[in-house]
């Protein structure tokens, strides 16, 4: 029968932690690197909301669209996209970190060329709906506190006179519809 030695029986403790050790930076690397893609996909920066979307195993490539499809709808709620509200919604993707050259800034630029059929609302709604059931209450504020915004930027885009009636009567119905989404907790 082959005897360790105090010393092997150590190398092979040590190896065994080692390994551990390099597999959680692994999974922490990963996790960093998701993160990142989720924050530079959405445009969502609040960890909180990041971290549960990775818990949920939510995707950067369909999370694009979370934060995409608010804009577009307000854009075009008065049937109309001016030039001021495209320079807003293209301003606040230029923020996400997406350039001319990406595929989100492609299908933006369609939509805001060509209005989107209705039912993208619905889509949206049924979606973001599903998706708060999942978070927390303050997981869903934050989630609406960074969408949001966004969306208000471009309603105000347009402005009125002598910013008498900046935001449209139907700019501020979709912003409600798109805001109560968000109370479904």
């Amino acid at each position: 029968m082959k005897r360790f030695s105090r010393q092997s029986l150590e190398d092979v403790f040590f190896l065994k932690q080692d390994m551990e050790l390099r597999k959680k930076l692994k999974e922490m690397r990963e996790l960093k690197e998701t993160r990142e893609a989720l924050a530079a996909a959405s445009g969502i920066q609040d960890d909180l909301v990041l971290d549960k979307f990775i818990e949920l195993n939510i995707r950067p490539e369909s999370i694009a669209s979370l934060s995409l499809v608010p804009l577009v709808l307000v854009a075009w709620a008065d049937g109309d996209v001016d030039l001021k509200e495209k320079e807003a919604v293209l301003s606040a993707v230029g923020k996400f970190g997406w350039g001319k050259d990406s595929w989100d800034y492609a299908l933006l630029d369609r939509w805001l060329g060509h209005k989107p059929p209705a039912v993208m609302l619905e889509v949206w709604v049924h979606y973001v709906e599903a998706l708060c059931k999942k978070l927390t209450a303050e997981e869903t504020g934050h989630l609406k506190n960074e969408i949001m915004p966004h969306a208000k930027t471009v309603a105000l885009a347009c402005g009125g006179i002598l910013g008498i009636g900046r935001i449209s009567a139907e700019e501020k119905k979709m912003l409600e519809k798109l805001s109560c989404a968000f109370d479904v907790c």
